[in-house]
């Protein structure tokens, strides 16, 4: 529900409520959402069309599963339904839905929704947005036309050739016209930019601010059942540096489809230029048949070609007057294209299947989870009695934030902890090798427990590391369940402001527990290489002083041994290739040129070495 900050699908969403004749609840089903409420106690599930099943992954699975076992009537209402449309098919056929509130008209849907495929499914065409008349009524006097600052206003964008020439229309009708007013010095206020849009209320101000406003047919000719329309438009996005290809550079790729269905729609922005009283220059089109051109709008041909006539038909003010009380009156005063009589309808509709079904639902009150978060962190998403607005969704993108850093602080600990057992075992292993080799020389453990001057296992700053590490470590699951919990507490008791500060503390300490992992698995690795080298460089050392004090003392053949011992390290140390030469002058060649008399014993060593392939 994070777009109900755009009015037209707030006003869709509250409609219902309103003027369907049900009691109605709402619960949030997008972005991961798990679902902490029972539909059994429910007679219907309207899914609106903001929560997209075209895009896998988009509406959660928790939501998905639970309206799979549900037995009650399934509404769905659907738009853009020429995106990925195979996907969409396939989650009709797989929630089960009983209604589908569709764009495509009742000639069309064979096209689109073939009846061998949907034989139980009854599919109503409707439209994008209807007339909000509670809302309508409430708006302030229209502001005359002739003083409203702006000639011609517009918002747009350029969606680039991925939805054909109706999704052209709506960027180029724009970037002609003020193109064109631009040159005469007419002040328009169109703009096709992202920063530009506007939203909420604000919208009606705008609209109520020009004496005319530009429009063309909602939807799109081009459904793209399988994907392949759209994967070659972001391959073609890609190629060109990330600019979207142009109408004109796509048009080979869809211009047959393009002709195969006729989907031009009346989007809610005609409903919402009537109750604003403000004229309508629309390029030619069907738009739904709900409206007559020349008598409720202006036609705008597609080349432009009537613009002079365009321009001196929004001068004249009694004649723009009149239109605009003719669109009032066929748009918003019949009641036709209002919110009430669009769901009036629909209900009608669910009661006639609620009336084919064997269905009781169970008694309840509004429901609310016995917890606010569940057992993997997430809001369990209650059923509430009006929408979730823009500060609920970004508290729910904060908790996936959370989560997310939560993740990773987990693996990261793992990590350490795998890491830290092969470097603890890597450190014993070199440790009491040493040890043995020392041992050999007739050394005993000194007081710290160890051979090695100035070094100890136990003591050294390694092992001091990790002692420093478990310390931390030991309080850091506490504080991080603590924190979870008063935000769960917080979001079930308290403000939003609440919820939002209990929030930023648990992401927070998720956050700096992530980045404190990383700094300790850094000196991990840092303390274990330096801990390495030093105690390697100890026993070197201790080894050069036993060769001088011990090695010269002790008897011939276990000299010699500890000699072709340390040899033997010395290989490993520096690599084969080097080894063979050292062996041969450091070992055994000097051995024979300072001890010629025990020849016998120092060939069967060389023999030894050769046989081990050191020399």
């Amino acid at each position: 529900m994070s777009s109900t900050f755009v009015q037209t699908t707030l006003d869709y969403l509250t409609a219902f409520k309103r003027f369907s004749g049900f009691d109605v609840d709402y619960v949030h089903v997008t972005h991961h959402a798990s679902m902490g409420v029972e539909f059994d106690s429910y007679d219907i599930v309207f899914h609106s069309y903001c929560s997209r099943l075209c895009f896998e992954g988009y509406v959660s699975e928790s939501y998905r599963e639970r309206l799979r076992n549900f037995s009650g009537i399934k509404v769905l209402a659907v738009q853009d339904e020429y995106d990925h449309t195979d996907i969409l098919k396939a989650a009709i056929k797989d929630l089960k839905f009983d209604i589908v509130l569709t764009c495509v008209p009742q000639d069309s849907l064979e096209y689109v929704y073939p009846r061998a495929e949907f034989p139980d499914v009854e599919f109503i065409t409707v439209f994008t947005g209807y007339v909000p008349e509670d809302f309508a009524s409430a708006l302030p006097p229209a502001k005359p036309l002739a003083e409203r600052p702006f000639f011609i206003g517009y918002r747009g964008r350029d969606i680039g050739g991925r939805y054909g020439r109706l999704g052209f229309d709506k960027f180029e009708i724009g970037r002609r016209m003020k193109e064109l007013c631009d040159a005469r010095g007419i002040e328009t206020d169109i703009a096709m930019d992202e920063a530009s849009r506007i939203y909420g209320t604000a919208w009606f101000d705008f609209v109520g601010n020009c004496r005319a406003m530009l429009g063309s047919e909602s939807g799109s000719n081009v459904f793209d059942f399988d994907g392949r329309i759209d994967a070659r438009f972001k391959e073609m996005t890609a190629a060109n540096g990330g600019v979207p290809p142009s109408y004109a550079d796509f048009l080979p790729i869809v211009a047959d489809r393009d002709g195969e269905i006729e989907m031009g729609q009346i989007s809610p922005r005609v409903f919402e230029c009537a109750m604003m009283r403000t004229p309508m220059v629309l390029f030619k089109g069907r738009y739904s048949d709900a409206i007559v051109p020349d008598e409720h709008y202006i036609t705008l041909e597609k080349d432009f070609s009537n613009l002079d006539d365009v321009l001196a038909r929004l001068r004249d003010l009694p004649g723009l007057e009149a239109m605009t009380q003719r669109a009032f009156d066929h748009l918003v005063g019949t009641g036709r294209f209002t919110y009430r009589t669009f769901y009036g309808g629909v209900a009608a509709a669910a009661e006639r299947k609620l009336a084919q079904k064997s269905w009781t639902r169970v008694e309840t009150a509004l429901q609310v989870p016995a917890t606010a978060l569940g057992a993997d962190g997430r809001v369990l998403e209650p059923a509430t009695s009006w929408p979730m607005g823009a500060e609920g969704f970004r508290i729910r993108q904060g908790v996936e934030e959370a989560l997310i850093y939560r993740r990773e602080f987990d693996r990261l600990i793992t990590e350490f902890a795998h890491v830290r057992s092969i470097f603890e075992a890597e450190m014993l292993r070199l440790y009491n090798r040493y040890m043995k080799i020392l041992g050999l020389f007739g050394e005993e453990p000194k007081e710290n427990g160890t051979l090695l001057t100035g070094w100890g296992l136990s003591d050294c700053a390694f092992a001091g590391l990790l002692i420093s590490y478990d310390q931390e470590a030991a309080a850091v699951p506490l504080k991080r369940h603590a924190t979870f919990v008063d935000f769960g507490v917080a979001l079930a008791s308290g403000t939003e402001a609440e919820g939002n500060e209990a929030l930023r503390l648990t992401v927070e300490v998720e956050k700096d527990g992530y980045f404190r992992m990383i700094d300790w698995i850094k000196r991990l690795n840092e303390a274990y290489n330096a801990e390495r080298l030093q105690l390697e460089s100890a026993f070197q050392a201790r080894i050069d002083e036993l060769r001088t004090t011990v090695l010269p003392r002790l008897p011939l053949q276990r000299r010699l041994g500890l000699m072709y011992m340390l040899a033997r390290m010395r290989v490993r140390r520096l690599g084969a290739a080097t080894v063979r030469g050292a062996v041969r002058s450091a070992f055994a060649r000097r051995l024979l040129a300072a001890v010629p008399s025990i020849e016998p014993l120092a060939r069967r060593i060389a023999i030894r070495l050769k046989l081990s392939g050191l020399t």
